[in-house]
């Protein structure tokens, strides 16, 4: 009777199968799927996608904020600020870079990313290049954004080697921070002239005398040491080479000895005077 059972309802299924009923229903599945194949893709997603409609992506490159959000408006396309670096030769705010790059064809609403100007200049420390080839320091300060407008020579041993690094007038040390993009000046050494000058009197001089009188001498300071009770604070008791010495070369270094005890400034050592 199980057996049988099972036989009878296989034969009922294939009736229903083979039933006009059933026909019917797959007839309107496959309808129905085909409708809703159509209205998806030649009405719901040309709508969405807008499909047909496209635009040039416009070059606003070059140009300022508000005047490239105001040429995307009118090309109906979106924007976002993605980065910004900074160069010194352009505005604030100027566009550096764009995309989808221009004359791309995108579709309505798409959004263009930009690279604007940075409005301050990031700040960088001064990398160590006293002491160092000019070109080698050139170089070096070009790789951290800062250039060199200026270089000058100056009486000194150290052939074209720098020696000091001035901004804006103002000597700044190695590891000083100062913005990006800071034009510097560098004074190197032009080496020991083939003309010979006389050795001033400096016994007697503060150091700060002592120093105008090398430089309108055409030389340079060499070793300074300090000792205390030698003499009057703050004078020079001693110099090599001697005043009544021969003639040197220009930019020769005169070595001082100073009484007293040193100071620890910026502008070179000097003491306090009496």
């Amino acid at each position: 009777h199980f057996y049988l059972l099972i036989i009878s309802k296989i034969l009922n299924m294939w009736s229903y199968f083979r039933s006009r009923e059933f026909i019917l229903i797959i007839l309107g599945l496959i309808l129905a799927s085909g409708l809703g194949y159509l209205v998806l893709f030649w009405v719901i997603l040309p709508i969405y996608t807008k499909h047909g409609e496209s635009v040039l992506v416009p070059d606003v490159s070059k140009l300022t904020f508000k005047q490239a959000q105001s040429k995307l408006d009118d090309s109906d396309l979106d924007y976002e600020v993605r980065d910004s670096v900074y160069m010194p030769n352009l505005p604030a705010l100027t566009v550096l870079k764009q995309y989808p790059t221009p004359l791309s064809v995108v579709k309505p609403g798409r959004t263009v990313f930009l690279t604007l100007n940075k409005i301050k200049p990031p700040m960088v420390k001064l990398p160590k290049v006293l002491d160092v080839p000019v070109y080698i320091a050139k170089r070096t300060l070009e790789s951290w954004k800062l250039s060199v407008t200026d270089i000058r020579k100056v009486p000194d041993v150290a052939k074209d080697r720098v020696l000091k690094i001035l901004a804006a007038g103002k000597e700044i040390k190695p590891g000083a921070e100062i913005p990006q993009g800071t034009g510097v000046v560098l004074i190197i050494g032009e080496g020991l002239k083939d003309n010979y000058v006389r050795v001033p009197v400096l016994v007697g001089l503060n150091y700060n005398q002592a120093l105008i009188a090398l430089q309108e001498a055409d030389l340079g300071v060499g070793n300074v040491e300090y000792q205390e009770g030698a003499g009057p604070v703050g004078k020079i008791f001693r110099q090599h080479p001697l005043a009544e010495e021969d003639s040197v070369k220009a930019g020769w270094p005169i070595d001082i000895w100073i009484s007293g005890k040193p100071q620890d400034v910026e502008e070179g050592p000097t003491v306090i005077e009496q």
